[in-house]
């Protein structure tokens, strides 16, 4: 493993906070999975440059990419981190308190079983032999970190060691993958908080309905003079003319288009940024564990057994109905 220096980059403006169900939107999350020495690197820069632009906390605070790290990490840390620190000339008490109070709570830590350590991917990390060239050497210590993207995938692997992008896991430039994480994550966000207000405001319009036609069943003699009423006053005032339907819909067209332009703009943007990223995709066959455990990493809060089997069953049946359509 080999532990680099990061490099300052300019912030990315992110959401304040989460989205309101980051789960409403089809498409499934690209979950980062963070190596030691990213983290390290990430952790070192901070307090060298005043606590500021802290990325892996902004990528948990967007509900669309919150970021793990396999089991492993947390000791790893404690051996390089004297090391890191002196390399960057910062206190270890100041990086170690950072870590503890604000990196590490927004970080997922799991823990493999020996088996999920077989995959194809991952023993391609693991394997090693002296006579070969370097380039087709792995690293059994950063086997745990492949076998974690796998998996939970599709993820991507934040990193700087030069292992993943030998067998083109990842890149090694980690800070422009955070970057585009970051924005995707947000656009996503942004994307998913439009659906839930979209469908509030219809699920009151249809709750405003259904009470008035309830009214009118029950009172039909006054909501037939009330509808009567209505009518004529706005076939008085000019409402009901072929001329100011037709401007009324231009205006809604002119308000609608520039919204339209930057939804369109917004999805070309997430798609570029998606094909710029390294993807460790889920085997074609996952187990049902592996299932759960994808769900659970990307639904944001605890599930009961009842309500993740659910869960799993709602995403199975619309999975079996898109593929029918197609």
């Amino acid at each position: 493993m080999t532990l680099d220096r990061a490099t300052a980059a300019p912030p990315l403006p992110v959401r304040t906070g989460s989205a309101f169900n980051p789960m409403v939107l089809d498409r499934p999350m690209l979950l980062p999975v963070l190596d030691t020495n990213a983290l390290l690197a990430h952790a070192c820069w901070l307090v060298k440059n005043g606590y500021q632009h802290d990325k892996v906390t902004a990528l948990a605070g967007t509900g669309r990419s919150t970021p793990y790290i396999a089991a492993h990490v947390p000791g790893e840390i404690d051996k390089h981190l004297p090391r890191l620190a002196d390399d960057y000339q910062v206190a270890e008490r100041h990086v170690r308190r950072l870590l503890e109070a604000q990196i590490f709570p927004a970080l997922r830590v799991v823990d493999l079983e020996i088996r999920d350590h077989l995959s194809p991917r991952t023993r391609r990390i693991l394997h090693t032999d002296p006579e070969m060239p370097k380039w087709y050497q792995g690293d059994p210590d950063d086997a745990p970190t492949m076998a974690l993207a796998e998996f939970l995938g599709p993820c991507v692997i934040v990193t700087e060691d030069s292992v993943f992008s030998r067998f083109e896991f990842a890149v090694i430039e980690w800070i422009p993958v955070v970057q585009s994480l970051l924005r995707m994550a947000n656009i996503e966000a942004n994307e998913a908080d439009a659906l839930v207000v979209i469908d509030v405001a219809l699920q009151l319009f249809g709750a405003c309905v259904h009470r008035l036609l309830v009214l009118a069943r029950r009172h039909p003699l006054p909501a037939a003079a009330a509808a009567a009423g209505l009518l004529a006053w706005c076939y008085r005032s000019g409402y009901l003319t072929r001329d100011n339907w037709r401007q009324r819909l231009a205006r809604v067209g002119e308000v609608m288009m520039p919204l339209l332009e930057q939804a369109g703009a917004a999805m070309t943007e997430r798609q570029t940024l998606r094909d710029s990223l390294v993807v460790v995709e889920p085997p074609a066959y996952p187990t049902r564990e592996q299932l759960a455990a994808r769900y659970l990493a990307r639904c944001g809060q605890p599930l009961t057994p009842g309500e993740l089997r659910d869960a799993l069953t709602r995403r199975a049946s619309a999975a079996a109905t898109w593929t029918s359509c197609w």
